[in-house]
């Protein structure tokens, strides 16, 4: 089978979606976003004033309804996230960046956004990444057939898993609620309802299998290590990590709904007023114009 690679574009989101079959999306965007978030200020200052630049108006300054300004205000208030994410990590900077090496037996990068975030996304979509793409090779044993499955999970996948944990971490208050059949049954639910890949339902849901038995092993890692699993630390960073890695949040409404408008409305209040307002402006048109508008 061939080799997994991973193109920097994926990483960084400079493309629409994801169809990275050397990531299967476990890769796509948050990375960037995580790099950006320990960058000197300056280098998010630029980023800023490019995004800023990429917004359009009319000729009587309104704000246009269009795909390019969706993108933009999103990626604005992704900025505002990797800021705070930023300006709460403790630690020591160097020549004004800070490392992005985090490991999970250092309970203090257990304590702030940064390292909570880092430390489950390594967890949870980098480390299980290689044998889950090993196993789907084997499941079919045929190169095309193993990249088209890996495309379709690059289309949502990732983000459908992490907002059905945030979901279930809601819904508990006890981490032995985490770990049940039904609990898992309903974070495969969520993967499968969003895995678009021309492959019969058999393959599919062994697919499916494979992916959430590989993140359940990673949890359970976690909590080994004393990861808080539940609370709403961690149910912040999980948002975090959906929105850094959603390849398309106006085709994937649950994003918008469980992970952007809660963000949009944090009490650190880290996103700025204007870029809420144009996210909450240019989203609430978009679902009246495609179908019923999400209950926020």
């Amino acid at each position: 089978m061939a080799v997994n690679t991973h193109r920097l574009n994926c990483a960084n989101a400079q493309n629409p979606g994801c169809k990275c079959s050397g990531c299967g999306g476990s890769l796509h965007g948050w990375g960037g976003w995580a790099k950006l978030a320990v960058e000197h200020p300056a280098v998010r200052d630029d980023r800023r004033r490019v995004l800023n630049g990429e917004i359009q108006k009319g000729r009587a300054g309104e704000l246009r309804s269009n795909a390019n300004n969706r993108q933009a205000s999103l990626d604005l208030a992704r900025l505002g996230i990797a800021e705070h994410l930023f300006a709460t990590d403790p630690r020591p900077r160097t020549e004004g960046r800070l490392e992005r090496d985090f490991e999970v037996n250092d309970r203090a990068a257990m304590e702030f956004d940064n390292g909570r975030m880092n430390i489950l996304a390594d967890a949870i979509m980098i480390d299980p990444w290689d044998e889950i793409s090993r196993d789907i090779d084997n499941l079919v044993q045929n190169e095309p057939t193993a990249q088209e499955i890996k495309k379709g999970l690059a289309s949502h996948g990732w983000c459908s898993l992490l907002v059905a944990l945030i979901q279930l971490i809601e819904r508990i208050n006890k981490v032995i609620g985490l770990f049940t059949d039904a609990a898992k049954q309903a974070v495969k639910k969520a993967l499968s309802n969003h895995f678009t890949s021309r492959i019969s339902e058999l393959v599919k849901d062994a697919v499916v299998d494979i992916v959430v038995d590989k993140v359940w092993a990673a949890l359970t890692r976690l909590l080994e290590a004393h990861f808080p699993l539940l609370g709403a630390d961690t149910v912040r960073v999980l948002r975090m990590l959906a929105v850094f890695a959603c390849p398309s949040v106006e085709r994937h409404r649950d994003v918008y709904q469980h992970a952007v408008v809660p963000l949009l409305g944090d009490a650190e209040g880290f996103i700025a007023e204007d870029v809420k307002a144009q996210v909450i402006t240019l989203f609430t048109a978009w679902w009246q114009r495609n179908g019923p508008e999400p209950a926020l």
